[in-house]
């Protein structure tokens, strides 16, 4: 689990982030080894939010709002350091919750709908699809799997399978 968990870590920071970034444009901050530009985000209302509740991503709200406000995100590897990840399927079930609770949030958040106005159609289309699109997307996939393997549950059960396969 560990192993997994280093590798999908590994993935999102070395090929996700720079494909967020150049090709699609729609990288925004994502944690702590990101480095903010202070005064630009001084000047234009600061980088925190009110209620850490509210806004539970506080480094990809300062990504909205650094788009928003003309700002330009871009990713720059120097060097890359390997960190500890949690080992437990409980602490990464935490982290996974977490990420998923902050997701939500941005789906409510009046950024993510004025950045949706604000981009162009193919720009759009990977933000939607690099936010709240990842969760529809697996949500779809694995209702689409239960409704499958039911419907075939219910063709050999009640015996119409045979009378399909002639």
């Amino acid at each position: 689990l560990a192993w997994f968990m280093s590798n999908q870590e590994n993935s999102f920071v070395t090929i996700g982030q720079r494909v967020l970034a150049s090709p699609l444009k729609v990288r925004f901050h994502y944690g702590h080894p990101d480095v903010f530009d202070r005064l630009f985000h001084l000047t234009r209302g600061g980088v925190c939010k009110a209620s850490k509740v509210i806004n539970l991503s506080e480094d990809i709200f300062a990504g909205f709002n650094s788009t928003l406000r003309e700002g330009n995100v871009t990713h720059h590897e120097y060097i890359q350091v390997g960190k500890g990840r949690d080992v437990g399927l409980n602490q990464i079930s935490m982290f996974e919750a977490k990420i998923a609770n902050g997701n939500g949030e941005q789906t409510l958040s009046r950024d993510l709908y004025r950045l949706g106005h604000r981009f162009d159609f193919f720009r759009m289309l990977s933000c939607y699809f690099t936010t709240i699109g990842f969760y529809f997307s697996t949500m779809l996939t694995v209702l689409t799997v239960y409704v499958f393997l039911y419907g075939r549950l219910y063709l050999v059960l009640s015996g119409l399978e045979e009378g399909l396969s002639n």
